[in-house]
């Protein structure tokens, strides 16, 4: 039979009494955890006997009825001080408080070590932990069964929650959304408070949050797996909530199958990636591609490129597919160089909601709307040269033929028409007579016109450089000597790369 505190107090080897909350005496002690945090009610369950030194116990009296009052509405049994350790003097607020909230406040003595007050708990309690391991075996016994019958994870979540005698549900913390399409709708009043919780932590949830939604308990549990998801549970009608240890269990549960669902994101991420490549290299025709993006829901509809600057670190894109799937926008992603390109649909929302989710400080380029998949091409060329005009500009967001930019073409057309008029000759020289004097100019320009530097990277001698340069000179008609000649190479050069 589980101990009472009262029971716990007559154990004379274990010298705890209790200083106040007699009106709690006869509260059951399901366990005993050693605990020191300035919130632990967080971490704990009903029935549970708080052990501590005292330094988790603040010093002033408002907090700490706040504290007597948080471990109370948990369902905590009590509360052991350690006597002459680290608990400040206790106010006759709090010892009010927890008479008022039947939670008994004990001194434990000094020499006594808290391990002896956690066995003679377990000793006690044998008979309610075997009830709970069992609960734990059916609760994987679920997942076995799933497994073989390949269930979805909606309907595994249903089982778990049936031997637990609860609903329960995986969320995304952001968003509030279940995580997987298949799982009963989430209340509204439910998500709210879940949010709700979410927002006044900012950061990692502790091990269980509990609040009350329409007048039912809400447990949150955070999940252990790669994307931040916690489980939710609200017990049956007229049912107790499921105890912390088991809440554990099932929210283990619901990390396989978020991790599950991860890898199938990949998968499907990989693959997208390789069909937009191919049909920016138009190595694969439109009609073929169009079954591919039917996976991914891009067929039929109108759509843009966006380009994000990984110059300022693009960290939350790394999980950007996850976040995107999350949140039911269709896409695709590809990575080239310093630039993420994403393929999706040509809605305001849509795109301002994909901006929210990077880094406020990477700059962004959109093409133009359009549809057919012939376009995807150059429609991520006009993306790339967008964003070269925000970051021109040093604007956030950069459209396709808007004036976001003081110098330099609007658009590809005028940004070809440019190039032509500068590099071309060059570049037809290059292509008849297999020479090097584009990659020579841009060499000799990255280098601050410094003919030895340039050489030692182009591995020539400083003469051939020499050479080269003066054949640029006379085929474009500029001179490498005159600031306004040298400022229109470069410019030229760097919409090349874009164009490119």
């Amino acid at each position: 039979m589980p101990l009472t505190v009262r029971q716990l107090t007559d154990i004379p080897y274990l010298r705890t009494w209790i200083h106040a909350g007699w009106t709690g005496a006869d509260g059951i002690i399901t366990w005993a955890h050693s605990i020191e945090g300035p919130c632990p009610w967080e971490w704990l369950s009903e029935g549970d006997l708080v052990m501590t030194t005292g330094l988790g116990i603040p010093r002033e009296a408002e907090k700490q009825v706040a504290y007597v009052e948080n471990l109370a509405r948990v369902g905590v049994t009590g509360v052991a001080i350690a006597e002459n350790m680290e608990a400040p003097p206790l106010t006759p607020v709090m010892l009010n408080a927890a008479e008022e909230h039947a939670l008994p406040l004990l001194f434990t003595g000094y020499e006594i070590p808290f391990v002896e007050i956690s066995r003679a708990v377990a000793a006690s309690s044998h008979e309610q932990e075997h009830s709970r391991l069992v609960k734990a075996v059916r609760i994987y016994d679920q997942v076995r069964a799933a497994a073989a019958g390949n269930a979805k994870p909606g309907e595994l979540l249903a089982r778990v929650g049936e031997e637990l005698d609860c609903q329960l549900w995986i969320c995304v913390n952001d968003l509030g959304t279940s995580m997987f399409a298949d799982t009963a709708p989430l209340p509204e009043a439910v998500r709210d408070a879940f949010l709700r919780e979410v927002r006044e932590h900012k950061g990692p949830l502790p091990g269980i949050l509990r609040t009350e939604v329409d007048g039912d308990a809400l447990s949150i549990v955070p999940v252990p797996a790669r994307r931040p998801a916690s489980l939710l549970s609200v017990p049956r009608k007229s049912a107790e909530p499921p105890p912390f240890a088991l809440l554990q269990h099932a929210a283990t549960v619901g990390a396989l199958e978020v991790e599950r669902l991860c890898a199938s994101r990949e998968e499907l991420h990989r693959l997208g990636s390789e069909t937009f490549a191919a049909l920016v290299d138009v190595r694969i025709s439109p009609d073929l591609a169009v079954s591919q993006l039917r996976a991914h829901r891009l067929s039929g509809m109108q759509l843009t490129v966006l380009a994000a600057s990984s110059d300022a670190g693009l960290q939350r894109s790394r999980d950007l597919h996850h976040a995107l799937a999350e949140r039911d926008i269709p896409n695709l992603l590809l990575r080239r160089n310093d630039v993420l390109f994403v393929l999706l649909p040509a809605d305001e929302a849509v795109i301002a909601d994909v901006l929210g989710m990077l880094d406020d400080a990477v700059q962004i380029g959109l093409s133009d709307r359009f549809r057919g998949l012939e376009k995807v091409a150059g429609a991520t060329r006009e993306a790339r040269w967008a964003l070269e005009s925000a970051v021109g500009s040093r604007a956030r967001v950069g459209r396709y033929g808007a004036e976001t930019c003081l110098f330099g073409p609007r658009s590809l057309a005028e940004a070809r028409a440019g190039v032509d008029r500068v590099l071309g000759p060059l570049l037809s020289y290059d292509a008849a007579h297999g020479t090097a004097l584009l990659a020579s100019l841009q060499s000799f320009l990255r280098h601050n016109r410094s003919w030895q530097r340039a050489a030692d990277e182009l591995y020539v001698h400083k003469q051939t450089l020499v050479y080269r340069i003066r054949r640029v000179e006379e085929l474009t008609g500029r001179k490498l000597n005159s600031t306004g000649d040298v400022a229109e190479l470069w410019i030229a050069l760097q919409v090349l790369n874009v164009l490119e």
